[in-house]
């Protein structure tokens, strides 16, 4: 089950992964684009090192629109999107959030969860990772679960000390439910019924395996 669920969350970070060997093989890839653009996303890369912010996900989405002969100032206009939205899954998350967890927080805010349903998640048990619980919060949406009912929901699975197996059990189980033709919303609300609460009783030490400072 672990071995799957790191695959499942690596395929939906995928791009990032693919285009840093990208990088590795092309000298210079933005040479392709338009040379205003070019420096337009050079300044925008060099803006996102010096917060702080993953770059991988805005080349992705430059080389994906390189790849599909997408116009430079589209692929330009898409990236800044994807810088945007790392920009506020930062503020949203909290400073101490992860790559992984900026990563997948961006992607969530782009398929319509809000920063207040992100700063939420984040407030609540940031000892462990938040990465798993937002690409299935992301994937919920995208599957057609409404996006108040979904974030809702994981949120409330994450303050019940719901743990990534927990969450990709729920991820696979909705997808099986939507395809033999249930509402997404309510297989999303049967299947969580069924992850049993998992904090601990009030005075018990936490389990080991805390999020690493």
């Amino acid at each position: 089950m672990r071995v799957l669920l790191v695959r499942a969350v690596w395929v939906l970070l995928i791009c990032a992964v693919q285009n840093s060997t990208a990088v590795a093989q092309d000298h210079d890839p933005l040479v392709r684009l338009d040379p205003t653009v070019r420096h337009a996303v050079a300044v925008m890369l060099d803006s996102a090192r010096q917060a702080g912010l993953p770059t991988a996900p805005i080349e992705s989405k430059v080389f994906e629109g390189l790849s599909k002969k997408v116009h430079s100032r589209r692929i330009l206009a898409a990236a800044r999107n994807v810088y945007e939205s790392l920009r506020l899954a930062r503020a949203a998350l909290g400073k101490d959030a992860s790559t992984d967890e900026l990563t997948a927080g961006a992607g969530a805010l782009r398929v319509g969860v809000t920063t207040a349903e992100l700063a939420n998640l984040a407030r609540g048990q940031r000892e462990k990772l938040l990465t798993v619980p937002l690409v299935v919060l992301a994937d919920l949406v995208t599957r057609g679960v409404p996006r108040d009912t979904a974030s809702q929901t994981i949120f409330q699975l994450w303050q019940r000390g719901a743990g990534d197996d927990d969450f990709y059990g729920l991820w696979r189980g909705v997808e099986r439910d939507i395809v033999s033709g249930t509402a997404p919303g309510v297989a999303l609300l049967a299947r969580a019924r069924e992850i049993p609460s998992r904090v601990p009783p009030q005075g018990t030490p936490p389990a080991s395996g805390t999020r690493p400072e």
